[in-house]
């Protein structure tokens, strides 16, 4: 009998200086000083919650540019090959067309029309003045001038878009010289993303040389999930990681949404842009995307206040002279250290952040969940 009493009070005597009433915890002066515990009291604040994806970058469409030749040439000189960084102006190749000696020949042609319709126009103009042709006589003159001057026009965008400078194609107005030669160059800073020729290849008018990319921005492909679509919006924030350089992350924005789900894998395309001032990010790289979803007002508390028992979380509100309440709470996903509260907590309410732990085993040793 008396070794039941000595074990009895062996097992109460511990329950002496941590007392249990209902759901609270109190704990004795000399615990507390001990247990290094730091409060705080609970906020709301905007919570911007994530969704997380994959993606592969692309060249920014709107920055890549396709360069052909606007008449048929012999390519004489290839000055640059893929994956070359160029500047705008710069000369990629140069070619000979006998088809671009014939332009010049017909611009000239039409240069000396529309000289004389101008000629022309001038001098019935006069002559209708003191009456001696017909209005109809001036309309057609006039009507020809138009004419002349619009087809010289487009002689003139035919030799530009061939490569001859504004001062190349007035010095062949003053001196007939025809050239035979032409140059492809770059309208853009970039990178040729696209080489198609090569040295004595005959390039088709119209058939694609190069294609130049400005990297300087690049689109991030990702397939959205139809259960976040509600939450998504085109201009959303996003942070992009890759391989190579994973402890950096680049900031883009949400670009576009595709119009149709795949009805295979119930997702929907959408496009990132990301800037790539420093030049780490390459056409082709697989990406982790964090993308930011609909903000709202929520509880917001440090993550180390949050302990979890099997599935359930709980916080430890602190109410005064030592007592503390061992709270259930519904939480959203952790971000940057903190967590949102949804259920179980109202804003004022003062919990523990530091010496959870502590806290969480004297709950448990006087019978706690």
């Amino acid at each position: 009998m008396n070794f039941f009493i000595k074990s009895l009070l062996i097992i109460v005597l511990p329950l002496a200086s941590v007392h249990v009433y209902g759901a609270e915890l109190e704990l004795s002066p000399e615990q507390l000083k001990t247990a290094s515990l730091a409060t705080i009291t609970v906020t709301s604040r905007e919570n911007t919650s994530r969704v997380k994806l994959t993606g592969s970058l692309t060249a920014d469409q709107r920055k890549s540019h396709r360069i052909a030749s606007v008449v048929e040439g012999i390519v004489t000189e290839l000055q640059v090959v893929t994956h070359d960084r160029v500047r705008k102006g710069q000369v990629l190749a140069k070619l000979r067309s006998n088809t671009l000696g014939q332009a010049q020949a017909d611009y000239l042609e039409a240069l000396f029309l529309f000289q004389l319709t101008q000629t022309e126009k001038t001098r019935i103009a006069g002559l209708r003045r003191e009456g001696i042709v017909s209005q109809s006589r001036l309309l057609k003159v006039n009507s020809d001038y138009k004419s002349a001057r619009a087809n010289l026009e487009q002689r003139r965008r035919l030799l530009s878009l061939a490569g001859l400078s504004d001062q190349q194609i007035k010095s062949l107005e003053d001196k007939p010289d025809l050239l035979a030669e032409f140059e492809l160059t770059s309208p853009i800073d970039g990178i040729v993303s696209v080489s198609t020729i090569e040295s004595g290849q005959l390039l088709s008018a119209g058939e694609a040389a190069f294609h130049v990319d400005d990297l300087s921005s690049l689109w991030v492909d990702v397939q959205i999930p139809v259960a976040s679509l509600s939450l998504v919006t085109v201009g959303a924030e996003a942070l992009i990681q890759v391989q190579s350089t994973p402890d950096h992350s680049f900031r883009g924005k949400l670009l576009s949404l595709g119009a149709e789900v795949n009805s295979q894998n119930q997702t929907l395309a959408g496009r990132i842009v990301v800037a790539n001032s420093e030049g780490l990010l390459y056409p082709g790289m697989y990406a982790e995307v964090s993308l930011s979803v609909a903000a709202n007002q929520s509880l917001m508390v440090p993550a180390s206040a949050v302990f979890r028992i099997g599935d359930q979380a709980y916080v430890f509100q602190a109410l005064g002279a030592g007592r503390f309440e061992p709270t259930r709470v519904g939480i959203g996903s952790e971000t940057d250290k903190l967590i949102p509260i949804y259920s179980g907590l109202d804003v004022g309410a003062t919990i523990v952040t530091n010496g959870v732990a502590e806290l969480k085993s004297h709950w448990q040793y006087q019978g706690g969940e």
